[in-house]
């Protein structure tokens, strides 16, 4: 069941990237994008989503949408079995 719920964790982490490389790259909506993704992959992942909040750094909203942050931190919480 761990494993499970685990992978619907990554499904949900990668729908949100494919979308914040659409819809993230509106300018301001998508810093409001990236605030509620780092919201969500700390939900998702603990600690080690909160990668996700670097994406707020990029004011132009252009460069962040090719880092997949909250997939990046699923695999890695994956891998580290700190999910």
């Amino acid at each position: 069941m761990e494993f499970l719920t685990a992978i619907f964790k990554l499904i949900i982490s990668i729908i949100f990237d494919v979308a914040d490389f659409f819809v993230g790259r509106i300018p301001v909506f998508g810093t409001l994008f990236d605030i509620f993704g780092g919201i969500l992959a700390v939900y998702l992942w603990g600690g080690l989503g909160s990668i996700q909040f670097l994406e707020i750094i990029d004011i132009t909203d252009q460069l962040d949408g090719f880092i997949p942050s909250v997939t990046i931190a699923g695999i890695a919480a994956i891998m580290f079995n700190r999910e």
